[in-house]
Protein backbone atom coordinates (compact mmCIF):
# COMPACT_ATOMS: atom_id res chain seq x y z
CA UNK A 1 0.00 0.00 0.00
CA UNK A 2 1.41 3.38 -1.05
CA UNK A 3 0.66 6.39 1.15
CA UNK A 4 0.73 9.65 -0.83
CA UNK A 5 0.17 13.37 -0.39
CA UNK A 6 0.70 16.62 -2.25
CA UNK A 7 3.21 19.39 -1.55
CA UNK A 8 2.72 22.66 -3.49
CA UNK A 9 6.08 24.42 -3.10
CA UNK A 10 9.61 24.16 -1.74
CA UNK A 11 8.67 26.18 1.34
CA UNK A 12 6.29 23.40 2.43
CA UNK A 13 8.83 20.67 1.78
CA UNK A 14 10.38 19.65 5.09
CA UNK A 15 11.82 16.28 6.06
CA UNK A 16 9.05 15.85 8.66
CA UNK A 17 6.29 16.50 6.12
CA UNK A 18 7.70 13.93 3.68
CA UNK A 19 8.78 11.17 6.09
CA UNK A 20 5.41 9.40 6.67
CA UNK A 21 4.73 9.02 2.94
CA UNK A 22 5.84 6.69 0.18
CA UNK A 23 5.23 9.17 -2.65
CA UNK A 24 4.76 12.92 -3.01
CA UNK A 25 2.72 14.74 -5.66
CA UNK A 26 4.69 17.86 -6.50
CA UNK A 27 2.88 21.10 -7.31
CA UNK A 28 -0.48 22.77 -6.87
CA UNK A 29 -2.87 21.72 -9.69
CA UNK A 30 -5.58 24.33 -9.08
CA UNK A 31 -3.69 27.51 -10.00
CA UNK A 32 -0.55 28.37 -11.94
CA UNK A 33 0.02 31.48 -9.85
CA UNK A 34 0.10 29.85 -6.42
CA UNK A 35 3.18 31.21 -4.65
CA UNK A 36 6.17 28.99 -5.38
CA UNK A 37 4.09 26.45 -7.31
CA UNK A 38 6.48 23.64 -8.23
CA UNK A 39 4.81 23.06 -11.60
CA UNK A 40 5.29 26.71 -12.56
CA UNK A 41 9.07 26.55 -12.29
CA UNK A 42 11.22 23.82 -13.89
CA UNK A 43 14.07 24.60 -11.51
CA UNK A 44 11.82 24.29 -8.44
CA UNK A 45 10.32 21.06 -9.78
CA UNK A 46 13.81 19.61 -10.24
CA UNK A 47 14.81 20.68 -6.74
CA UNK A 48 11.64 19.27 -5.20
CA UNK A 49 11.99 15.94 -6.98
CA UNK A 50 15.62 15.69 -5.86
CA UNK A 51 14.69 16.26 -2.21
CA UNK A 52 11.93 13.65 -2.33
CA UNK A 53 13.98 11.01 -4.12
CA UNK A 54 17.00 11.52 -1.88
CA UNK A 55 14.72 10.54 1.00
CA UNK A 56 13.87 7.30 -0.78
CA UNK A 57 10.38 8.41 -1.77
CA UNK A 58 8.73 8.52 -5.18
CA UNK A 59 8.20 11.90 -6.83
CA UNK A 60 5.06 12.38 -8.91
CA UNK A 61 4.51 15.66 -10.75
CA UNK A 62 0.99 16.96 -10.93
CA UNK A 63 -0.28 19.14 -13.79
CA UNK A 64 -2.64 22.11 -14.06
CA UNK A 65 -6.09 20.54 -13.76
CA UNK A 66 -8.08 22.81 -16.10
CA UNK A 67 -5.81 23.93 -18.95
CA UNK A 68 -7.12 25.87 -21.92
CA UNK A 69 -5.49 25.91 -25.35
CA UNK A 70 -3.24 28.80 -24.33
CA UNK A 71 -1.94 26.75 -21.39
CA UNK A 72 -0.93 23.64 -23.31
CA UNK A 73 2.56 24.72 -24.34
CA UNK A 74 3.33 25.57 -20.72
CA UNK A 75 1.91 22.22 -19.56
CA UNK A 76 3.99 20.32 -22.13
CA UNK A 77 7.19 22.13 -21.10
CA UNK A 78 6.54 21.15 -17.49
CA UNK A 79 5.96 17.56 -18.57
CA UNK A 80 9.31 17.54 -20.39
CA UNK A 81 11.00 18.42 -17.10
CA UNK A 82 8.91 15.99 -15.05
CA UNK A 83 9.82 13.07 -17.29
CA UNK A 84 13.50 13.70 -16.56
CA UNK A 85 13.27 14.00 -12.77
CA UNK A 86 10.06 12.32 -11.55
CA UNK A 87 8.74 8.78 -11.19
CA UNK A 88 5.30 9.59 -12.50
CA UNK A 89 2.95 12.32 -13.73
CA UNK A 90 -0.64 13.02 -12.71
CA UNK A 91 -3.04 14.66 -15.17
CA UNK A 92 -6.80 15.24 -15.18
CA UNK A 93 -7.23 16.65 -18.69
CA UNK A 94 -7.88 13.87 -21.22
CA UNK A 95 -5.84 15.55 -23.95
CA UNK A 96 -2.86 15.94 -21.62
CA UNK A 97 -3.24 12.31 -20.53
CA UNK A 98 -3.19 11.20 -24.16
CA UNK A 99 -0.14 13.39 -24.90
CA UNK A 100 1.83 11.82 -22.03
CA UNK A 101 0.86 8.27 -22.97
CA UNK A 102 1.94 8.78 -26.61
CA UNK A 103 5.10 10.80 -26.10
CA UNK A 104 6.37 9.23 -22.87
CA UNK A 105 4.98 5.68 -22.61
CA UNK A 106 7.58 4.62 -20.02
CA UNK A 107 6.60 7.17 -17.35
CA UNK A 108 4.03 6.14 -14.75
CA UNK A 109 0.80 7.88 -15.77
CA UNK A 110 -1.84 8.73 -13.20
CA UNK A 111 -5.31 10.02 -14.11
CA UNK A 112 -6.32 12.49 -11.41
CA UNK A 113 -9.52 12.87 -9.46
CA UNK A 114 -10.83 15.61 -11.75
CA UNK A 115 -10.65 13.38 -14.85
CA UNK A 116 -14.35 12.43 -14.40
CA UNK A 117 -13.78 8.70 -13.94
CA UNK A 118 -17.23 7.48 -12.94
CA UNK A 119 -17.54 4.09 -14.64
CA UNK A 120 -15.70 0.85 -15.26
CA UNK A 121 -15.79 1.59 -19.00
CA UNK A 122 -13.90 4.85 -18.46
CA UNK A 123 -11.33 3.04 -16.33
CA UNK A 124 -10.97 0.40 -19.07
CA UNK A 125 -10.47 3.06 -21.71
CA UNK A 126 -7.81 4.92 -19.74
CA UNK A 127 -6.00 1.66 -18.98
CA UNK A 128 -6.06 0.78 -22.68
CA UNK A 129 -4.27 4.01 -23.65
CA UNK A 130 -1.49 3.58 -21.12
CA UNK A 131 -2.81 4.99 -17.83
CA UNK A 132 -1.27 3.05 -14.94
CA UNK A 133 -3.32 4.45 -12.05
CA UNK A 134 -6.61 6.29 -11.63
CA UNK A 135 -8.14 8.38 -8.89
CA UNK A 136 -11.87 7.74 -9.38
CA UNK A 137 -14.35 10.61 -9.18
CA UNK A 138 -14.68 11.87 -5.63
CA UNK A 139 -18.47 11.45 -5.67
CA UNK A 140 -18.38 7.66 -6.03
CA UNK A 141 -19.37 5.13 -3.38
CA UNK A 142 -16.93 2.41 -2.30
CA UNK A 143 -18.65 -0.36 -4.27
CA UNK A 144 -18.45 1.62 -7.53
CA UNK A 145 -14.74 2.27 -7.03
CA UNK A 146 -13.96 -1.34 -6.16
CA UNK A 147 -15.51 -2.55 -9.43
CA UNK A 148 -12.86 -0.59 -11.33
CA UNK A 149 -10.15 -2.91 -9.96
CA UNK A 150 -11.47 -5.55 -12.37
CA UNK A 151 -9.90 -3.61 -15.25
CA UNK A 152 -6.34 -4.15 -13.96
CA UNK A 153 -5.63 -0.45 -13.44
CA UNK A 154 -4.20 0.71 -10.10
CA UNK A 155 -6.64 2.56 -7.83
CA UNK A 156 -5.76 5.49 -5.57
CA UNK A 157 -8.35 6.83 -3.13
CA UNK A 158 -8.46 9.79 -0.78
CA UNK A 159 -8.58 8.58 2.82
CA UNK A 160 -8.24 11.99 4.46
CA UNK A 161 -8.39 15.68 3.67
CA UNK A 162 -10.41 18.23 1.75
CA UNK A 163 -11.57 16.97 -1.65
CA UNK A 164 -12.35 19.15 -4.69
CA UNK A 165 -16.08 19.58 -5.26
CA UNK A 166 -15.72 21.86 -8.28
CA UNK A 167 -13.21 23.74 -10.41
CA UNK A 168 -13.41 26.50 -13.01
CA UNK A 169 -11.35 29.05 -14.90
CA UNK A 170 -11.92 31.87 -12.43
CA UNK A 171 -10.39 32.33 -8.99
CA UNK A 172 -13.17 33.27 -6.58
CA UNK A 173 -10.69 34.41 -3.95
CA UNK A 174 -9.64 37.37 -6.11
CA UNK A 175 -13.11 38.85 -5.59
CA UNK A 176 -12.29 39.28 -1.90
CA UNK A 177 -8.85 40.84 -2.30
CA UNK A 178 -10.01 44.28 -1.10
CA UNK A 179 -11.82 42.80 1.91
CA UNK A 180 -8.89 40.63 2.97
CA UNK A 181 -6.26 43.21 2.08
CA UNK A 182 -4.22 40.71 0.07
CA UNK A 183 -4.13 39.94 -3.63
CA UNK A 184 -2.93 36.99 -5.69
CA UNK A 185 -0.84 35.01 -4.86
CA UNK A 186 -0.82 35.95 -1.14
CA UNK A 187 -4.57 35.56 -0.72
CA UNK A 188 -4.33 31.75 -1.14
CA UNK A 189 -2.37 31.62 2.11
CA UNK A 190 -5.44 32.81 4.02
CA UNK A 191 -7.79 30.27 5.63
CA UNK A 192 -11.10 31.30 4.05
CA UNK A 193 -14.41 29.42 3.98
CA UNK A 194 -17.89 29.78 2.52
CA UNK A 195 -20.45 28.87 5.19
CA UNK A 196 -24.22 28.47 4.93
CA UNK A 197 -25.89 26.72 7.86
CA UNK A 198 -24.21 23.25 7.96
CA UNK A 199 -22.54 23.58 4.55
CA UNK A 200 -18.85 24.55 4.60
CA UNK A 201 -16.69 24.97 1.49
CA UNK A 202 -13.11 26.13 1.05
CA UNK A 203 -12.14 28.21 -2.02
CA UNK A 204 -8.58 27.50 -3.07
CA UNK A 205 -7.18 28.74 -6.37
CA UNK A 206 -9.58 27.85 -9.16
CA UNK A 207 -11.05 25.01 -7.08
CA UNK A 208 -13.67 24.77 -4.38
CA UNK A 209 -12.83 22.17 -1.75
CA UNK A 210 -14.91 20.49 0.92
CA UNK A 211 -14.76 22.49 4.14
CA UNK A 212 -14.87 19.35 6.25
CA UNK A 213 -12.07 16.82 6.17
CA UNK A 214 -12.96 13.53 4.52
CA UNK A 215 -11.90 10.91 7.07
CA UNK A 216 -11.87 7.16 6.48
CA UNK A 217 -9.65 6.31 9.44
CA UNK A 218 -12.38 4.26 11.17
CA UNK A 219 -13.34 2.54 7.92
CA UNK A 220 -9.94 1.96 6.33
CA UNK A 221 -10.56 -1.77 5.86
CA UNK A 222 -13.30 -0.94 3.33
CA UNK A 223 -10.66 0.55 1.05
CA UNK A 224 -8.02 -2.17 1.33
CA UNK A 225 -8.60 -3.14 -2.32
CA UNK A 226 -6.91 0.10 -3.36
CA UNK A 227 -3.23 0.38 -4.35
CA UNK A 228 -2.65 3.79 -2.78
CA UNK A 229 -4.12 5.93 0.00
CA UNK A 230 -3.98 9.68 -0.45
CA UNK A 231 -3.92 12.44 2.16
CA UNK A 232 -5.19 15.62 0.50
CA UNK A 233 -3.12 18.34 2.14
CA UNK A 234 -2.10 20.72 -0.65
CA UNK A 235 -4.26 23.50 0.82
CA UNK A 236 -3.36 22.90 4.44
CA UNK A 237 -1.43 24.85 7.04
CA UNK A 238 2.08 23.86 8.16
CA UNK A 239 2.05 20.81 10.43
CA UNK A 240 -1.16 19.24 9.13
CA UNK A 241 0.48 17.08 6.46
CA UNK A 242 3.08 15.78 8.90
CA UNK A 243 0.62 14.96 11.72
CA UNK A 244 -2.06 13.35 9.55
CA UNK A 245 0.50 11.37 7.57
CA UNK A 246 2.08 10.02 10.76
CA UNK A 247 -1.32 8.90 12.07
CA UNK A 248 -2.19 7.02 8.88
CA UNK A 249 1.29 5.48 8.70
CA UNK A 250 0.77 4.21 12.24
CA UNK A 251 -2.69 2.91 11.26
CA UNK A 252 -1.24 0.91 8.37
CA UNK A 253 1.52 -0.57 10.52
CA UNK A 254 -0.14 -1.02 13.92
CA UNK A 255 -3.89 -0.71 13.50
CA UNK A 256 -6.62 1.50 14.93
CA UNK A 257 -5.95 3.88 17.82
CA UNK A 258 -8.76 5.78 19.54
CA UNK A 259 -6.39 8.54 20.64
CA UNK A 260 -5.09 8.99 17.08
CA UNK A 261 -8.66 9.20 15.78
CA UNK A 262 -9.44 11.90 18.34
CA UNK A 263 -6.34 13.80 17.24
CA UNK A 264 -7.50 13.64 13.62
CA UNK A 265 -10.83 15.14 14.64
CA UNK A 266 -9.08 17.94 16.52
CA UNK A 267 -7.06 18.82 13.39
CA UNK A 268 -10.24 19.24 11.32
CA UNK A 269 -11.32 22.80 12.04
CA UNK A 270 -14.75 22.28 10.46
CA UNK A 271 -15.28 18.67 11.46
CA UNK A 272 -15.00 15.38 9.57
CA UNK A 273 -17.14 13.58 6.99
CA UNK A 274 -16.94 10.41 4.90
CA UNK A 275 -17.27 12.20 1.59
CA UNK A 276 -19.44 10.11 -0.72
CA UNK A 277 -18.05 6.67 0.11
CA UNK A 278 -21.30 5.54 1.79
CA UNK A 279 -23.65 7.00 -0.82
CA UNK A 280 -24.35 9.87 1.56
CA UNK A 281 -24.09 13.63 1.15
CA UNK A 282 -20.49 14.76 1.45
CA UNK A 283 -21.02 16.61 4.75
CA UNK A 284 -22.15 13.55 6.75
CA UNK A 285 -19.99 11.36 8.98
CA UNK A 286 -20.99 7.71 9.45
CA UNK A 287 -19.35 6.36 12.61
CA UNK A 288 -17.83 2.91 12.97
Amino acid sequence: MELTTGIPNLESMSECSIKPYDAIYLGMPYCWEYEGNLISSPDDLRAGAEIVREMGKKAYATTFAVPRNKDLERVYRMIDTAVEVCDGIEASNLGVIRYISKEFPDIKLIAGGLANIYTVSTAEFLYSIGVDRIIPAYELAVEDIEKMKETGVEIEVVVHGKIPVGIGHECFLKRFADVVGKDCPKICREEMYFKSEDLVLKPFGHATLSGKDVCMYEHIEMLEFADAFRIEAVSERIGYREKVGAIYRKLLERGFSRSDFELLKSLAENGIANGYYFNKAGQIYVPR
